[in-house]
């Protein structure tokens, strides 16, 4: 059984991550047989960070992290990037999960893909945001952070510290203006900006381990449905693709061969993704989760890998029962809206399917921005929606819209601006 470093033991061997010495090489030596580089490099960086931030001396740190929705895109860019800036540019840097250690389980790709970067299965290397103690919280002036996955830090951060780098993919906030790099780019995946700012000094003489490159190339094949041409890769995934390909434990000794080299990993990812039988409809609705705050409006979009006529028969609800789950997490969560993205494959033909449903509180939710939101949503000419009945009119609550959605490219990040602009009684001019 892998043994973890006590925080006691690390206050007699103090541990820089940078440039460990003879004695500190000699105390972990014992570790490498059973730990890869990348998992040792992670439990390191985590436990002497927590030290450091207990004894208020957390300045050399930098904390890097990904969206709260904790997609393989934000776990896989944060950690690279972690080891990366630590190793290739010297800046000691920790990778911070945005997802609680005890939920970890609902997303089965994630830990599939950790599993193939060797990193510890109980995943006691990985720094949880339920790790960082509450007399400790990262909003003061020693805190730097560098965004990855989004490009606006997010509210329980804020405070007097300083976002220092942004690596991300999505529509730009205009945030953050002074960060030293703001690499925003509508790429497929955040991995590919990753590989690609570190690329340079990314040399056979670096010695990255194998895994670093593993773990960012199973976030860009999960984000671009493998690289196919049809899919939302970009030229910049592909040749991110290509580079990490080549130094991946993947790639020793073949050659890179675009969507063919990327199959079998992109169906055991899309596999592992797609089961979510083990999940009940709260589960469900969190495991992908993003809460915004639109025109003072609380606003939740979840995105579900089930179809909404599968999921409400495998939970053997009546549909009464089903919105009154979906009522009970609105509450639970405080949300004036909640949105939920569903995609999965057809039964017979396997074709990718989308569907919408949007779900307001009467009480809270003024009629003309509820008005605005449904209308909005059913005319948008990118969604391509067509209102359903399929849950049964009768029986979803008035405050409610069910769509089945035509562009099945149009994920979150072209519905969340959208959902903004409606909301907020703006002019919409996001794109996919």
């Amino acid at each position: 059984m892998r043994r973890l470093i006590s925080i006691n033991t690390w206050k007699s061997h103090r541990f820089n991550p940078l440039l460990p010495t003879r004695h500190q090489a000699a105390f972990l030596s014992h570790h490498s047989a059973t730990m890869g580089a990348f998992s040792e490099f992670l439990a390191q960086t985590k436990q002497q960070f927590l030290k450091d931030l207990d004894e208020k001396n957390a300045e050399r740190w930098t904390v890097v992290m990904g969206n709260e929705a904790g997609d393989l895109d934000s776990l896989a860019s944060s950690l690279g990037y972690s080891y990366l800036a630590s190793k290739l540019k010297n800046s000691p840097t920790v990778a911070l999960v945005q997802t609680p250690r005890t939920d970890l389980y609902l997303r089965a790709e994630n830990l599939h893909a950790l599993s193939l970067a060797n990193l510890d299965p109980s995943n006691s290397d990985l720094l949880c945001i339920d790790d960082i103690p509450l007399s400790h919280p990262l909003n003061s002036s020693f805190s730097k952070f560098v965004l990855v996955d989004h490009n606006t830090l997010l509210a329980p951060f804020r405070g007097s510290g300083k976002v220092v780098g942004i690596l991300d993919h999505h529509a730009d906030d205009k945030t953050h203006p002074d960060a030293e790099f703001r690499e925003i780019e509508p790429v497929g995946s955040c991995a590919s900006l990753v590989a690609k700012h570190f690329q340079n000094e990314w040399t056979p003489e670096a010695d990255v381990p194998h895994e670093v490159a593993t773990l960012l190339l199973t976030a860009i094949t999960i984000d671009t449905g493998g690289l196919k041409p049809d899919d939302k890769g970009t030229p910049t995934d592909v040749d991110a693709a290509r580079f990490l390909f080549a130094v991946s434990t993947l790639g020793q000794g073949n050659s890179f061969d675009g969507a063919a080299s990327l199959k079998s990993l992109a169906k055991d990812l899309h596999d592992q993704k797609a089961d979510v039988s083990h999940l009940n409809t709260r589960d469900l609705l969190r495991r992908d989760y993003k809460e915004l705050t639109f025109g003072g409006l609380q606003v939740g979009l979840s995105t579900v890998p089930v179809g909404l006529k599968v999921w409400t028969e495998r939970e053997d609800f009546k549909k009464t029962e089903f919105f009154e789950s979906l009522e009970d997490y609105m509450a639970a969560r405080k949300l004036n809206v909640l949105g939920v993205l569903t995609t999965y494959k057809s039964a017979k033909m396997h074709e990718k399917r989308r569907e919408l449903l949007f779900i307001t509180d009467k009480d809270t939710v003024p009629k003309e921005v509820e008005n605005r939101l449904f209308e909005g949503l059913d005319a948008d000419k990118t969604l391509e929606l067509e209102a359903t009945d399929k849950l049964g009119k009768p029986r979803h609550p008035k405050h409610t819209r069910v769509w089945n959605q035509g562009n099945t490219k149009a994920t979150r990040k072209y519905v969340a601006p959208l959902v903004k602009t409606l909301v907020e009684g703006q002019t919409q001019e996001n794109k996919i």
